[in-house]
């Protein structure tokens, strides 16, 4: 297993995201290549006491900022290390790329250069939720606009990732709406609604509001990456928040249970921490790519690396394409945006 990391995106290139590659190749013990600046590289390498002969080295001229036009990867910055990364990906010379770049350079990389599995008109950006049950959020940022045959694409995908990850063999499909009556929802919600609920391979279960996700209410939960993207960071927030409050309250009191429950507390702590999970996969390209959360440090890298493997490992691509059929595109005379 190889996996082709590009130090240079993100927040804290490159020693935090070479720690982390250093993290992951001692703990898995697989091939990782590192894509970026060349000395700089073998300079973080030789910091963390670590032989640059160990480590493949892919060179590369730039960086794509937070900042940049997605499409820049293919045009003025089409060698930055992500461009080259992914390059190196559709080559054949890795099994995932891992980034904590820019998250739309890398999806619009992703598509136009390693390219989607045939038949899937949109990949979508998938995250596992560690709710009482994990929920698998799908779409959470790739696609801002999609259709209603979208939609139903991406609750295949789900389906099959949570099916492949975490053995659910039927998972339950629900579309986030803003009540779970079966009349509410958009015409867009309504119409993917539709199409979910006249499809014999889904186990779609209907609406599902956003204060039931955490309660075991779905397996997979679909919307549109705008919907679902603020949900991801809102529900990141508040944990957070609920949690300091809860820790500084406990803090500052006293008694013979306080210690245990103030421990207690920094375990749950872990649990809601994004460093934890890692990355998300684009689901639907061709070969895994994970995206990484920006402000990833070194653990968080890892993890992320750790996530890039069993994504590769489980091959979820391969039974995408396998799948084909579950991809068919639908009539219907609703949303065509594209």
């Amino acid at each position: 297993m190889k996996i082709i990391l590009d130090v240079m995106g993100g927040d804290n290139p490159p020693a935090e995201i070479i720690k982390g590659a250093v993290l992951a190749k001692k703990e898995l013990g697989i091939d990782i290549t590192l894509v970026g600046d060349e000395n700089i590289i073998r300079s973080s390498l030789s910091s963390e006491g670590e032989d640059t002969e160990n480590y493949g080295l892919i060179a590369s001229d730039c960086v794509i900022e937070m900042e940049d036009n997605p499409l820049c990867i293919v045009q003025k910055k089409k060698n930055s290390s992500m461009g080259a990364a992914l390059r190196a990906l559709a080559k054949g010379e890795g099994d995932a790329v891992v980034s904590c770049g820019n998250t739309g350079a890398l999806f619009t990389g992703a598509t136009l250069i390693v390219h989607r599995v045939p038949g899937l008109r949109r990949a979508a950006l998938g995250t596992v939720l560690p709710y009482t049950n994990n929920v698998m959020l799908m779409d959470c940022g790739a696609n801002v606009t999609v259709t209603a045959e979208y939609l139903l694409h991406f609750a295949h995908m789900g389906s099959i990732y949570m099916r492949k990850l975490y053995g659910i063999e039927c998972p339950r499909v629900a579309i986030i709406n803003n009540g779970s009556e079966g009349h509410k929802g958009t015409p867009l919600v309504l119409e993917a609604k539709a199409l979910m609920e006249a499809d014999e391979n889904l186990n779609f279960i209907g609406n599902v509001e956003g204060k039931e996700l955490p309660f075991d209410a779905c397996d997979v939960a679909v919307c549109d990456g705008f919907t679902g993207n603020v949900l991801l960071k809102a529900s990141e927030g508040l944990c957070r928040f609920v949690m300091k409050h809860v820790i500084d309250d406990v803090s500052s009191s006293e008694g013979g249970d306080a210690e245990g429950v103030r421990l207690a507390l920094h375990r749950e702590d872990r649990f809601f921490d994004v460093t934890e999970y890692g990355g998300a996969p684009f689901i639907g390209i061709a070969k895994p790519v994970i995206k990484a959360h920006g402000n990833s440090e070194a653990n968080a890298v890892k993890n992320a690396i750790v996530r890039a493997v069993n994504y590769a490992r489980a091959d979820v691509t391969g039974e995408l394409e396998r799948r084909a059929e579950l991809f068919r595109p639908v009539t219907s005379g609703g949303n065509n945006e594209g």
